[in-house]
């Protein structure tokens, strides 16, 4: 076997290697070392939440409440460590919700718990239903993932196979009786597989950027010097705002205890639309100063404060719609997704399978040898 044939097979060996080794895709925040999935470490939170819950219920402390869930929690010495900083800071006589919010980095499953204790501390909401609420929001951010999972696989495993085709020179040379150094042992053949691989890759690079643009949130306009946030993340302060608005407080008072808990550009709407109540604004006139998607929102609240309603329920009713309509568009962006990977199959996996396989088949079986 040649010294070229040699390294071409331990390259084909190595990048298949590293092609079909299984990724995890890691949430924003999550340190290197961490191995366990972000479906997991969601669902330990969730039985944490749920255990603390029913703690309060009993009519336990805070403190104590967490002190339990903690000791129930196994595995997973991260949500332990946040749940035993909280306990102290509320032994101590400190404000849960910032030490909630200081861990989110780390855990991004305690996001919308952090403001929810957060609106407990500064608007009065009472603390069990809030922490039964965010673990059941939780709970269903997982089921809606697992459904989104489940639309994309298809496209997944078309990649797999698009990223196996450079690979199947080897095989269909072993049915055809040729031996990898003969298929691959000489110049023509390494050429072509080294171009063939570069195709490869370019492929992989688009495939990839084609689902990750699909299950991408919408972000909302820009906003400097703000950050940006996604619909998302109004979805999310809906939700608060609802819980807000559950525990008896106004309208006004309740978005203003809201807007520190959100970031970016949402917590940049909230406040001005406060401020602009606080001018005297009208309803709409209020709103204006808020981007677009706000308008389930903005139309529940309306309707409370021009006619009395009851706004804890329209708005919740508004934030489930703003969820329906996200998860719908991601699902269609999903579907959407397998088609476009066709583009990458054409455009770069043909010709890596071709150079790649059809041409040092070509070379191996031809009667004439071309390595001069």
């Amino acid at each position: 076997m040649s010294g070229l044939g040699a390294v071409l097979i331990g390259v084909v060996i190595v990048v298949l290697g590293l092609v079909v080794r299984p990724r995890r895709r890691r949430p924003p925040g999550h340190r290197r070392g961490r191995t366990e999935p972000a479906a997991a470490r969601a669902e330990r939170v969730a039985e944490a939440l749920e255990s603390t819950a029913m703690c309060l219920q009993a009519g336990l402390t805070p403190a104590r409440s967490l002190e339990i869930a903690g000791t129930r929690i196994s595995g997973d010495g991260v949500v332990r460590a946040v749940l035993d900083d909280v306990r102290r800071a509320l032994s101590r006589g400190d404000p849960g919700g910032p030490v909630w919010n200081r861990h989110t980095t780390q855990v991004p499953e305690l996001r919308l718990l952090a403001g929810a204790w957060s609106l407990t501390e500064t608007a009065g909401t009472a603390l069990q239903p809030a922490v039964a609420w965010s673990a059941g929001q939780l709970r269903e951010q997982r089921a809606a993932r697992e459904r989104l999972d489940a639309v994309t696989s298809g496209a997944r495993s078309s990649m797999l196979l698009m990223m196996l085709l450079p690979f199947a020179g080897v095989p269909i040379g072993a049915m055809m009786g040729i031996p990898p150094w003969r298929l691959y042992g000489n110049v023509p053949a390494g050429v072509g597989c080294l171009v063939g691989f570069g195709f490869a890759l370019g492929g992989l690079a688009g495939a990839r950027r084609i689902l990750a643009r699909a299950l991408a949130p919408k972000v909302l306009d820009p906003d400097p010097p703000h950050e940006d946030s996604t619909t998302t993340e109004i979805t999310d302060a809906a939700l608060l705002l609802h819980l807000a608005l559950a525990g008896g407080s106004g309208v006004i008072e309740c978005l203003e205890a809201v807007a520190p808990a959100c970031r970016g550009r949402v917590r940049a709407d909230l406040r001005r639309v406060v401020a602009a109540y606080r001018w005297g604004l009208d309803h709409d006139d209020a709103w204006a100063y808020a981007a677009p998607q706000w308008s389930p929102v903005a139309m529940a609240v309306g309707l409370a404060l021009d006619h009395g309603a009851a706004p804890a329920e329209a708005v919740r009713a508004a934030a489930e719609r703003l969820q329906a309509r996200e998860r719908a568009r991601l699902e269609a962006a999903a579907g959407r997704a397998g088609t476009m990977l066709l583009v990458p199959l054409a455009a770069m996996f043909l010709p890596a399978f071709a150079l790649t396989t059809m041409l040092p088949l070509v070379i191996a079986l031809a009667p004439t040898r071309l390595t001069g």
